[in-house]
């Protein structure tokens, strides 16, 4: 496959690093670091795929070749041209890195978002700049303790990157399956990308986003069934309930998964779905499986609720000064609960993690085995010799940076508000060093992500039960630093592949990241410090108006529970000392088990549909909280795209359907910010049918 992808010549006077990179980059890195950071106070998170940087780069970059004059300069002793010629694949790639940097946002922003709306802790800007780039590029430097054995060995061929190296030889006319001439006439992909996004804009405007919101929601089972049978109602809820039978035709919540992923993995998706929101979750809310008190919160909330069917909030329990928690007055309300949904969630969480490893072991263990051994034949690789005619990265480099970004973790956490202990830094860079290798060679030969988020705060829970804050600061810096190890390994693979320079790829990523970071952090503290905004967050979900899509954020409200589970509560009163327990050990014996059986099966069955189940995927239902109408929709546009087009329409997918789900994306979000900041409130008929919808919800809902 990477014969067929990855070009094997190169021309090393191509231009790279060029003034086109700095002004595209920068552009790409602000809009989409912005515009993901607004969207993730949404109740269903949306995020706007960095392909769009990727798509929009080339016609920008071809017309700032053919219209910029040239002229050169000297700029801090650096030589700067702002036209050396025709826009490469080089700097395309650059630019895209730019533009991915900025979409995945940084992760421990979520940190500054909770402390000051839920535990009313404000850091300066000064420490939480710090703290935001600290966590986010510590990884940085580990990356380059593994480049040579993850990198350079031709075994490891990083199956994430492949979709990517296809689309940059595509706009540069690097002849693949997808683009081959076959002598007729096609709309180019530019040209199907701009027909994606008007037709998207026009259709969310007409229809889900604006003037008929209804649509977003269409409760099938909750019209079907008479309204005083409060248990089908509750069941067909989909902002309240498991969603049953429920569809959207909203674009912002099918996103473009949908269109991305192999049908194989949007089935495995789908069987979960019907397992454990349909049958599952149901069954524990009637049966009353851990023996909760009644609910004063939605059967999907992410909220937890106390002994006296009262809402767990920090404020209960979390002294605003020292932000640990009072034992005498958790006591008063324990045992803590969560909803049925939530409890679904957390036993996925332990299921996923060891049943992709496991998985990956079992099923994939001799060749990851046998690449890994294969590392001493890199020098024969012709990527290798290509790359090889460029400057490599001095590992200085990477250790003099890996030294600095803990020094300033370090500062940051012991002299800011944090209170983060010195041992806490060291424990979790050395958690991340030791996990990232192992993680890192599973994604790059089968491509199968692992994160450390739930591990984290599982073991810090058990350390410092009490300190949420610390808790949630171990926890970023701990998923930070391998996510952003394996993010730079990732861009530096693309690289290999498309012959861009690596200190090329490692300044663009160390520049982007501390940009991403300022970006992330004011765009956030925009949004909340307006007092309606605010609140918005902290209704639940109660939102009336304009803040209807965006009261009780998925995305931080997950945080902020997890900060009193693992954090304020800990794992061994909130788990093992109560009924919960069976979450922890039952998902994670199942999820080592699952893989064995399917291998077994698979052995003395035979059949090849049994490597087609992945564990990791039946056992991961969605996250709690949000909108729950998304699971028939997401599957019908998947056996449309995925299956159907890609098996009877082929070359009309291989040339257009990234393009298009990339396009349609790239269109919603365009409507989402208009409707949110620019256009009027919708007509006034609007408001009877969201009426109409709302009477199908839970009771205190209304």
């Amino acid at each position: 496959m990477v014969a067929d992808l990855a070009p094997t010549t190169d021309d090393p006077t191509a231009p790279s690093f060029t003034f086109r990179v700095w002004v595209l980059g920068t552009l790409f890195c602000v809009v989409l670091g912005g515009l993901n950071t607004i969207f993730s106070f949404r109740t269903n998170f949306f995020s706007v795929s960095s392909y769009v940087a990727t798509l929009l780069a080339y016609p920008l970059g071809v017309a700032m070749a053919k219209i910029m004059p040239r002229i050169r300069f000297n700029l801090f002793g650096l030589d700067v041209d702002t036209n050396p010629g025709p826009f490469t694949v080089k700097e395309h790639v650059l630019i895209g890195i730019f533009g991915t940097t900025g979409a995945a946002g940084v992760y421990a922003s979520s940190n500054l978002v909770v402390q000051e709306a839920y535990y009313e802790m404000e850091m300066g800007h000064g420490w939480a700049l710090a703290f935001l780039f600290a966590s986010s590029a510590l990884g940085f430097g580990i990356s380059g303790m593994c480049r040579k054995f993850l990198i350079r060995p031709a075994h490891m061929i990083w199956p994430t990157v492949l979709p990517s190296v296809a689309l940059y030889t595509a706009f540069h006319h690097v002849d693949t399956a997808a683009v081959k001439d076959d002598g007729k006439k096609h709309w180019s992909q530019l040209t199907m990308f701009g027909i994606g996004v008007v037709g998207m804009i026009i259709y969310a405007l007409v229809g889900p986003n604006y003037l008929m919101t209804m649509l977003a929601n269409i409760p099938l089972l909750c019209f079907i069934a008479p309204k005083s049978n409060t248990l089908v109602q509750q069941l067909g809820s989909p902002i309240y309930g498991t969603g049953m039978l429920s569809w959207t035709l909203d674009w912002s919540y099918i996103g473009s998964g949908a269109m991305s992923v192999p049908y194989w993995s949007a089935v495995n998706a789908f069987v979960c779905t019907l397992f454990f929101h349909y049958l599952i979750t149901p069954l524990m809310w009637k049966q009353n499986w851990f023996g909760q008190p009644d609910m004063p919160i939605a059967l999907n909330s992410t909220r937890l609720f106390t002994a006296q069917s009262e809402i767990f909030k920090a404020s209960d329990v979390v002294d605003k000064k020292t932000h640990i928690m009072n034992d005498e007055l958790y006591q008063q309300r324990a045992p803590i609960h969560m909803s049925p949904f939530f409890l679904v969630s957390y036993f996925a969480n332990f299921a996923t993690l060891p049943a992709a490893l496991v998985h990956t072991i079992v099923w994939y263990g001799r060749d990851i085995v046998a690449r890994f051994r294969a590392s001493n034949e890199d020098e024969n690789d012709i990527h290798c010799k290509l790359i090889d005619k460029y400057q490599e990265v001095p590992d200085t480099w990477y250790y003099g940076f890996f030294l600095a970004t803990f020094a300033l973790m370090l500062v940051t956490g012991e002299f800011s508000e944090l209170s983060f202990p010195w041992w806490c830094t060291i424990f979790a860079t050395v958690l991340a060093l030791v996990s990232t290798i192992p993680i890192a060679v599973v994604l790059a030969t089968a491509g199968v992500p692992l994160y450390l988020n739930v591990i984290s705060q599982f073991l810090i829970g058990l350390v410092l039960p009490g300190k949420p804050i610390v808790m949630m600061a171990f926890k970023a810096l701990c998923f930070s630093v391998s996510s952003q190890c394996l993010t730079l390994l990732t861009d530096l693979k693309l690289g290999h592949y498309l012959k861009v320079p690596p200190r090329h790829v490692f300044l663009a990523q160390v520049y982007s990241q501390f940009l991403a970071a300022v970006v992330v952090y004011f765009v956030q503290l925009w949004w909340i410090r307006n007092p309606e905004r605010m609140q918005w967050l902290l209704d639940d979900g109660k939102v009336a108006g304009p803040g209807k899509n965006w009261g009780s954020s998925q995305y931080h409200n997950v945080y902020y529970s997890a900060s009193l589970i693992w954090g304020a509560v800990g794992p061994k009163r909130f788990f093992f000392d109560t009924a919960y327990g069976p979450i922890i050990y039952v998902g994670v014996a199942l999820g080592c088990l699952a893989p064995i059986v399917l291998k077994i099966c698979h052995t003395y069955i035979g059949g090849s549909y049994w490597q087609l189940i992945h564990p990791a995927l039946i056992l991961g239902p969605g996250g709690a909280g949000g909108n729950q109408s998304t699971a028939l929709s997401y599957f019908t546009v998947a056996t449309f795209f995925q299956f159907f087009m890609y098996r009877y329409r082929s070359a009309w997918w291989k040339r257009y359907n990234y393009v298009l789900a990339t396009a349609f994306d790239a269109g919603v979000a365009l409507v989402t910010l208009a409707v949110t900041f620019v256009l009027p409130d919708a007509p006034e008929w609007i408001m009877v049918c969201r009426k109409l919808l709302s009477s199908f919800t839970f009771p205190w809902a209304r």
